[in-house]
């Protein structure tokens, strides 16, 4: 096994449109000479990271590698296939590697499709959030329900290995009705992978301005979110899908590889604006500032912790934290190690037990199936 992280982060930050919940470093950056000077910083930034931790090459072994945004399906399949064969140059990429690219409707097509497969793109997450056309324009997501049928008749033309639906659940007026409508709707379309999130209302954005929080009287309230929750998991469990993490339902042998990595706290390569990565038992995240970023990898200089935002030594009472954390977001779950035992309260661990919350013994535990959407409470619970 390769002694270095076996996962790599990109993060492309440009986009179409800005949706107004986002609060991710995007923008809608249309001139072309600030993208390229970009992608040049993001090329800079690999190979002086390679070089400056002295990474050999043979000693790597690539299994995942994820593009995020932004809006990645934006870029050409050349600008792709650049960042890959840049990330070839410094890495060994095992032969069963999974690259996934997010990609929105409305901003390719098909012959955009087919290059992107030539790069290597062989798994595509779709942000789709809703099939309800007034929901989605609430989102102004700058695309139609047309648009995504249309890219899911595209995607089965180009037979990818892998392709998922991105939903949102909670959003502004939505009724069950509604998110029973759009599942059954992604059920048909043939997707094996389904990811599901809760709107959350950050401040910074345009939704923070409007909402405020969570308990606008437009948004759905936590009983209301759990019946939305209980919908999305037993209606995709009633499809062949099973539920591997909390918000993410697979068919067969269709699990994001490259996520469970986070969710299993392992280390990972990371580069671009914004991104946030895990190497040497070092959590660090690069500035959110874009002429910042590439003022900082204009050159291939030296790279060294004040080049971060943030640069965080992750000491070992912590880093047992962040395994139980999001290992127990994993229908999995977590081996119990005698140093994994002594950060649980065992008077919770017994308590959310005997309540049928969670099942354990003296090696391993994980939490029901009726536990998952309090999941955040039983671990905090759990960890107090």
């Amino acid at each position: 096994m390769s002694q270095y992280p076996q996962s790599i982060y990109i993060h492309l930050p440009f986009c179409k449109t800005k949706c107004p919940y986002c609060d991710f470093a995007s923008f809608t950056e249309k001139n072309k000479d600030i993208q390229s000077q970009y992608l040049d910083a993001l090329a800079n930034e690999i190979t002086s990271f390679f070089q400056t931790h002295k990474i050999d090459k043979d000693e790597t072994l690539i299994k995942t590698i994820f593009f995020g945004g932004g809006t990645p399906s934006i870029h050409s399949g050349e600008e792709i296939a650049n960042i890959i064969k840049r990330l070839q140059s410094h890495t060994i990429f095992d032969n069963e590697i999974e690259i996934t690219m997010e990609a929105n409707p409305g901003t390719i097509n098909l012959d955009k499709l087919y290059e992107f497969k030539v790069a290597g793109i062989n798994r595509l997450s779709i942000g789709t959030q809703t099939f309800n056309q007034k929901l989605l324009d609430k989102l102004a997501r700058g695309h139609t329900v047309e648009d995504t049928f249309e890219i899911i008749e595209l995607i089965k033309k180009v037979n990818f290995k892998s392709w998922s639906f991105d939903l949102i659940y909670g959003l502004p007026k939505q009724t069950l009705e509604d998110l029973e409508d759009t599942l059954d709707l992604a059920i048909k379309q043939g997707s094996p992978h389904i990811s599901a999130y809760a709107l959350s209302i950050e401040t910074n954005t345009p939704f923070g301005d409007i909402y405020k929080n969570s308990y606008h009287p437009e948004l759905a309230q936590e009983t209301e979110l759990a019946e939305m929750y209980k919908l999305l998991d037993e209606k995709l469990t009633n499809n062949n899908f099973e539920r591997y993490e909390v918000s993410n339902w697979a068919q067969t042998k269709h699990e994001c590889k490259h996520n469970l990595t986070y969710w299993r706290a392992e280390e990972y390569f990371a580069f671009g604006l914004s991104a946030h990565g895990y190497f040497k038992s070092h959590r660090f995240a690069n500035t959110r500032e874009l002429q910042k970023y590439m003022d900082i990898y204009s050159d291939k200089i030296t790279l060294s912790s004040d080049k971060y935002d943030t640069y965080t030594k992750i000491k070992e009472a912590e880093q047992l934290e962040e395994e139980i954390l999001l290992k127990l977001r994993l229908k999995e779950g977590l081996y119990l190690s005698p140093q994994i035992k002594e950060k649980l309260n065992q008077e919770k661990l017994n308590y959310y037990q005997s309540q049928d919350y969670l099942e354990a013994n003296n090696k391993h535990i994980k939490l029901k199936d009726k536990a998952f959407f309090v999941s955040n409470h039983i671990i905090a619970d759990l960890l107090s």
